[in-house]
């Protein structure tokens, strides 16, 4: 376990020195427009991931690779499916890597579909580095390290939060098909759970649906009443499982948690309807994920572990602070809400 706790401390401490980058980066002098700390010709970077358009998280992803690449004279294109699509995506990919950038950034939220063209990417001499979900599989691919977070080990922790509230029963909600991410959280979190004598049901809903999604989880929480901790594996599941819980009159009452932060979220923390949010940071994703690619392809230096933004937990303590963080991104969070 020591070589993981490092690896933690070492990407803790290369997150807040990107962050404090970022925050210095954006404030020009005397009004002037901040300019890039490296001379010399702009590298070209593409970015492909597996980000739906309509979603804000991606957004933030994105503008956090917009700045590095402002900070670091980096050409950046970034490229993503309209819908979850991982052939699409390895077509981007394999298209993206024809034009010979200096260096890659990617997601892999399905290996069987996606390691077969990113290991063809790096093994044709171009860094590559995993960005958000691949922590598993991003040395297998040969890329040079994984930014974002821990998802298994994410779960593990989510489940000792709802540990300590009561939960001996959950149900685990994962509302997006083919993204490992959402399965190591749940895997974590069973993991944990069942250790400690508890037990968790896992249940996939199409998110794509949301009223259907909410029927299903409905009828899992009836089936099974002694459940009283649910987990949601991200904001679309967050909104399915808070409107089963409202129409059943258990909100606020069943112990829940999410991962990934909204503006209906963070209400629900503030609240004490929900007992705590899981951020992965996406800003810091982008840019430490360009960051790092750009310093690769540049001097052929990247971090030796991964470099992990998350679990970072919100609740009721530190909501207020993390609003005000996401709001002066300029980013709107996304809004949501519970079907009706």
């Amino acid at each position: 376990m020591r070589p993981r706790r490092l690896a933690a401390s070492l990407g803790a401490a290369a997150v807040l020195f990107v962050w404090l980058l970022a925050a210095c980066s954006s404030q020009g002098v005397s009004g002037a427009a901040p300019t890039n700390s490296v001379a010399g010709s702009r590298i070209a970077v593409t970015m492909v991931t597996h980000g739906q358009a309509f979603d804000p998280f991606w957004s933030l992803v994105q503008k956090g690779a917009q700045q590095a690449a402002s900070d670091f004279n980096v050409a950046l294109t970034y490229q993503s499916p309209s819908t979850t699509n991982p052939q699409a995506q390895a077509t981007m990919i394999t298209q993206a890597a024809a034009k010979k950038p200096a260096a890659m950034v990617v997601t892999i939220p399905d290996p069987a579909v996606l390691a077969g063209p990113i290991r063809q990417v790096s093994s044709a001499g171009t860094p590559v580095v995993v960005v958000n979900v691949g922590d598993g599989v991003y040395q297998s691919v040969g890329a040079l390290t994984y930014v974002g977070q821990a998802d298994y080990l994410a779960g593990v922790e989510a489940a000792k939060r709802m540990e300590v509230a009561g939960v001996r029963h959950a149900l685990c909600v994962i509302h997006e098909a083919q993204n490992v991410a959402l399965t190591d959280r749940c895997a974590g979190f069973t993991k944990q759970l069942t250790a400690s004598g508890g037990s968790v049901q896992t249940l996939h809903v199409n998110g794509a649906q949301l009223n259907q999604a909410d029927t299903a989880i409905q009828q899992a929480l009836k089936a099974n009443p002694g459940i009283n901790g649910v987990l949601a594996t991200g904001i679309i599941g967050f909104n399915a499982a808070g409107g089963a819980l409202h129409s059943l009159n258990k909100l606020g009452t069943t112990k829940f948690g999410t991962f990934d932060v909204s503006s209906a979220d963070l209400t629900a923390v503030q609240n004490g309807q929900a007992l705590f949010v899981i951020d992965q940071q996406p800003f810091l994703e982008g840019y430490t994920a360009v960051q790092i690619a750009a310093f690769d392809a540049r001097y052929g230096q990247h971090p030796y572990q991964p470099v992990y933004t998350g679990p970072s937990f919100v609740t009721k303590a530190n909501a207020a602070q993390i609003e005000k963080l996401y709001k002066n991104t300029g980013i709107a969070l996304f809004q949501g809400g519970y079907p009706q």
